[in-house]
């Protein structure tokens, strides 16, 4: 059973730990302790325990600053908007852990079935959480991490109200561009889809770190794609030499994904249609 805790330690902001007004039912429909991790079910449009959802994972944690209860005399009982924690990475929590554990910075935490107020330290499912705490480390000459049932944490931002809502990070988007034969800048090389609307050669500029696009023709003309002189496309496992394009003659609906592979050039990944080397 929840009760009330302030899990809140510390934050790297100079304006305090980020937060947000949430709507949450009447207490005697949903009563919500302060330091409950909480979930915005976009079904009901409030905010609930995580607990009190059947698949906390397809929504967005935030934790309650504040207590809603379900009765009393003068109390804030009814629907209203109340204060949670968005979860901002900048913000550090204390919270309990199911099972006591030997941790280094940077182990992964998930949620704890039915409890929405204890994290489990596990590896391989979504991790919400990391540890960032190092108190338990020994502080002489030792090398044993003791186990601790407590740990310090952040939040990962792909489950959390501020990354969804108070970010870009889970919800960055896609510029779209639609274009004839064309010499792409460099910004629009990062996380852009390239609408190909006729025969057309696509000349790309040099590689840099990070660069994602999807070029999609929407004619059955044949489309280039054309890399620097010096840059490299790997395709189907085969890196082609330097500055040779990807050609293909086209059928409307053909894609190629050319994601940044190192400084040498590109990787073109998730393949439609019949891509082949240009020359």
């Amino acid at each position: 059973m929840a009760v009330n805790k302030f899990q809140f330690c510390h934050t790297k902001s100079v304006n305090g730990p980020d937060m947000f007004l949430g709507l949450v039912q009447a207490g005697a429909t949903q009563a919500i302790k302060a330091g409950e991790l909480c979930v915005f079910n976009e079904t009901t449009n409030y905010w609930v325990p995580v607990d009190a959802v059947a698949d906390a994972y397809s929504y967005s944690l935030a934790l309650s600053a504040e207590e809603q209860k379900s009765t009393g005399r003068g109390e804030l009982t009814g629907s209203r908007y109340m204060k949670f924690y968005s979860l901002s990475p900048d913000d550090v929590f204390e919270f309990e852990l199911a099972a006591a554990q030997s941790l280094v910075i940077g182990d992964p935490f998930t949620l704890t079935a039915s409890d929405s107020q204890k994290l489990t330290a596990g590896a391989g499912a979504l991790a919400v959480a990391i540890n960032v705490g190092d108190d338990h480390y020994p502080q002489e000459e030792d090398t044993t991490i003791r186990n601790q049932s407590y740990a310090r944490v952040t939040f990962n931002p792909a489950c959390t109200w501020w990354g969804f809502r108070k970010s870009q990070i889970v919800r960055p988007g896609r510029k779209v561009i639609s274009t004839g034969t064309a010499t792409l800048l460099e910004n629009q090389m990062y996380n852009t889809l390239i609408i190909i609307t006729s025969a057309a050669t696509i000349t790309l500029p040099a590689v840099k770190p990070g660069m994602d696009v999807i070029f999609l023709s929407d004619n059955a003309e044949a489309s280039n794609v054309d890399p620097n002189s010096a840059d490299q496309i790997r395709l189907k496992g085969a890196l082609l030499t330097a500055g040779n394009k990807l050609t293909n003659n086209s059928a409307a609906g053909d894609s190629v994904q050319l994601i940044t592979e190192s400084a040498d050039g590109f990787c073109a990944t998730i393949l439609y249609g019949n891509w082949t080397d240009g020359s």
